[in-house]
């Protein structure tokens, strides 16, 4: 009981003096000081939303090129983005005439090959028909990765 008087006069002083009386603070604008609303929240912590998944088709990174692409079609049985099939078909069958673009000019030496390089080597792929890189090269340009 001897504990509980000197308890009760500081409580009471600090309601004199405009105080927190647990704390011993400046109340805010609200009328709580900062140390009760710190309390409250570490008493109640905020809860955690549940992670929504997306609607639709499941999604998975592209084995080759890493592009988020949507599981469908051919892409459930290679697992490819539809820039890198082509490729890999281009690449199985190199003498098999490639399907030329109707808009699309003479094919100079330039855009032959992408202007990209992996590492210290020229890359040897087909640019884009729009691109002097090719699918993987424009991904990573516009990752920021490739200045």
């Amino acid at each position: 009981m001897s504990r509980t008087r000197p308890a009760a006069r500081q409580r009471a002083r600090r309601i004199e003096q405009g105080l927190c009386p647990q704390h011993g603070t400046r109340p805010g604008p609200a009328g709580r000081c900062a140390d009760c609303d710190l309390d409250d929240a570490i008493r109640t912590p905020t809860p955690v939303p549940a992670q929504r998944r997306p609607e639709g088709p499941p999604r998975s990174s592209c084995g080759d090129c890493g592009a988020r692409i949507v599981l469908n079609g051919r892409a459930i049985e290679d697992g490819l983005c539809k820039l890198c099939r082509e490729e890999a078909v281009a690449l199985t069958a190199p003498f098999a005439p490639a399907a030329a673009p109707h808009n699309a000019g003479p094919v100079t030496a330039e855009q032959q090959t992408c202007s990209g390089r992996d590492g210290a080597v020229p890359c040897g792929r087909k640019p884009l028909p729009t691109r002097s890189v090719c699918g993987i090269h424009r991904v990573q340009e516009l990752a920021g990765e490739v200045a």
